[in-house]
């Protein structure tokens, strides 16, 4: 009887501990992250009433899935493995990370070429070169990696996802981009924006160690999240104009949710609240939309 209780007890316990496992690797793999972009490069599809492309989305998620994973390549170039840090769960991945950076790369390239898509070749390699020089300097140890210029990786950051998700889609659907096309980028920005600089309140103390200057370093946490609903409130009075009916309550309704994340955001709230909430409000966004034109 005891043997059978010890099983039990410890099958209670491998159960809460694999679902952990799972959640990691889903979020700290970047898998999460690139779903959230192929979402939201599928939401500008829907918005503007264009047939849906899957190479396109596709392409995304893999560009997205080896941006954010090309540290890992830089970690296993040079040997890097300290215990201890705070991304333990990626430095004790990092070859296999960097194997999947490596793939994705392979994979969006093969998407690119064979299903012919028309985006501009430089441009997406100049946004890979931005990308990926925002937290691997491109000349190694000669040159800082762009997130430590002063106050300028919110926007790049917001710069790159607002370009890759909305113009990407319509340009290689061959629309016009106009007025229309213009506005719903600057929708997506102001949204992306905000978000980023949760990210800044998250990183604040890393920051201020590196002397990199930050919103929260120049105006202080409560005035970043102040500021970032302020780009939520100017994102809605976009969308009030660009946008009516079933779709209109689905996006104010996804922003207040947004608002309520930025709202209780703080240095103090566990790396999983802006792995899984931050980012996850930009699918909160797609969902939205989506039932509002189901």
């Amino acid at each position: 009887m005891r043997n059978e209780q010890e099983i039990k007890t410890t099958d209670a316990k491998a159960i809460p501990a694999l679902i952990k496992g799972l959640v990691e690797a889903l979020l700290y793999s970047s898998l999460f992250i690139s779903g959230c972009a192929f979402f939201l490069t599928i939401e500008t599809y829907l918005l503007t009433g264009i047939a849906v492309s899957v190479p396109m989305a596709l392409f995304v998620f893999l560009a997205t899935l080896f941006v954010y994973n090309t540290s890992s390549i830089q970690r296993t170039w040079r040997g890097w493995n300290r215990a201890g840090s705070e991304q333990a769960w990626g430095i004790r991945y990092q070859k296999q990370l960097a194997a999947v950076a490596m793939l994705s790369l392979v994979g969006a390239i093969t998407i690119y070429f064979v299903y012919g898509l028309r985006i501009n070749f430089w441009l997406v390699l100049l946004l890979a070169l931005i990308s990926v020089g925002y937290t691997v300097p491109l000349l190694f140890r000669r040159v800082k990696p762009l997130r430590s210029v002063p106050l300028l990786k919110v926007f790049l950051i917001a710069l790159v996802w607002s370009v890759v998700t909305v113009l990407f889609p319509l340009v290689d659907a061959s629309v016009e981009i106009e007025a229309g096309a213009l506005l719903l980028w600057a929708r997506r920005f102001l949204f992306i924006l905000a978000l980023a600089l949760l990210f800044d309140i998250r990183d604040y103390t890393y920051d201020r160690n590196t002397r990199t200057l930050t919103f929260p370093g120049l105006i202080g946490e409560g005035y970043t999240r102040l500021l970032s609903l302020s780009l939520l409130l100017l994102y809605l009075v976009l969308v009030s104009y660009t946008e009516n009916g079933p779709v209109l309550i689905g996006l104010v309704s996804a922003t207040l949710v947004a608002s309520l994340i930025v709202w209780h955001a703080s240095e103090e709230k566990p790396r999983i609240y802006y792995a899984l909430l931050a980012d996850g409000a930009m699918l909160v966004h797609f969902a939205f939309v989506y039932l509002a034109l189901s």
